[in-house]
């Protein structure tokens, strides 16, 4: 069957079709993104850890820590919280879209009226059921 034979209602089935198609695969891409980045991060924390657990302690002298250096790391540890909050904050956002991509699929009326055929028959029972109410 060539595109020219397709007639309008079947144009738009299959091009619906591949735009609830491409929405799946998108959606299934983020999560397993997501995933695969959570499971990176924590491999390499793990393996922070296990470096720095590894190192030997040599107890080496002293020496006083000048105050500015002290603001300095507590400012690097604040901005590294922030940004880890508002990554945090995007991933619940992004989880908020996809749920809302899947609500919108499992709502699709259009979608399931186009994958129903369409019959003069259908049509002219669906018009006697909206007359009659």
């Amino acid at each position: 069957m060539e595109i020219e034979d397709l007639t309008m209602e079947e144009k738009c089935e299959n091009l619906m079709n591949v735009v609830v198609e491409s929405r799946k695969r998108f959606g299934k891409m983020c999560i397993d993104y997501e995933r695969r980045i959570s499971v990176m991060e924590n491999r390499l924390l793990d393996l922070q850890l296990e470096r720095i657990s590894k190192r030997p302690c040599n107890m080496k002298p002293t020496v006083p820590i000048a105050e500015e250096d002290v603001c300095k790391e507590i400012e690097d540890f604040t901005t590294e919280i922030m940004d880890r909050q508002h990554r945090i904050d995007d991933l619940k956002k992004r989880l908020r879209n996809t749920l809302q991509i899947v609500v919108q699929l499992k709502a699709d009326s259009i979608g399931r009226r186009l994958r129903e055929p369409i019959t003069v028959d259908i049509m002219l029972a669906q018009a006697k059921q909206k007359k009659m109410t």
